[in-house]
């Protein structure tokens, strides 16, 4: 009987698949946290904003409708299926940050991040520009659903006028103002 021979580059994809497996298991420890909080933003239909990594405030559906929301219509138009024209209902963001006096003017990038881990980033500019990006809370007059319900919300980050939808944020869980 004779001993299998490992072929020379085996030990290097052992060795690779080990470490990956290490990292993983890493990331999965440290972002159980996460989680929970990700859970309750989701469940108490709220999301955060921060300034450079510290959150400054937490906002949620009571908050936006206090606010006086407008309503516009917009093309949705995504890779899951045809364009279609929707019915949106939110505030501009640069209103909510003028609500909680919160000043971009050293801001670099606004990034808004899901609950499915996607991330948008904005410029100063971008959010600056009246009637541009929005937090949106209603779609065709309904609240919106959430992710394990199949909807885009609690809330959802919408570019007004954007011809397509790949920058827009489904799921908000956090708006980061980074200087």
């Amino acid at each position: 009987m004779t001993a299998k021979q490992v072929k020379p580059g085996s030990k290097i994809v052992y060795a690779t698949l080990g470490a990956l497996l290490i990292v993983t298991a890493a990331l999965v420890l440290m972002n159980r946290g996460d989680a929970g909080l990700r859970k309750a933003l989701e469940e108490n239909r709220e999301f955060q904003i921060k300034v450079d990594r510290e959150v400054r405030i937490v906002v949620g559906l009571q908050d936006l409708l206090d606010m006086d929301p407008e309503e516009f219509t917009t093309t949705l138009a995504s890779s899951a299926g045809l364009p279609r024209e929707v019915t949106l209902k939110g505030v501009e963001l640069r209103r909510i940050l003028e609500a909680y006096r919160l000043d971009i003017t050293d801001a670099q990038t606004v990034v808004f991040s899901g609950l499915d881990g996607y991330y948008s980033l904005l410029t100063r500019d971008e959010v600056e520009k009246e009637k541009s990006i929005y937090v949106c809370f209603s779609m065709d007059g309904e609240i919106l659903r959430k992710q394990g319900d199949g909807g885009y919300g609690p809330f959802m980050m919408v570019i007004r006028g954007s011809r397509y939808a790949q920058r827009w944020c489904k799921y908000v869980e956090s708006v980061e103002i980074k200087s």
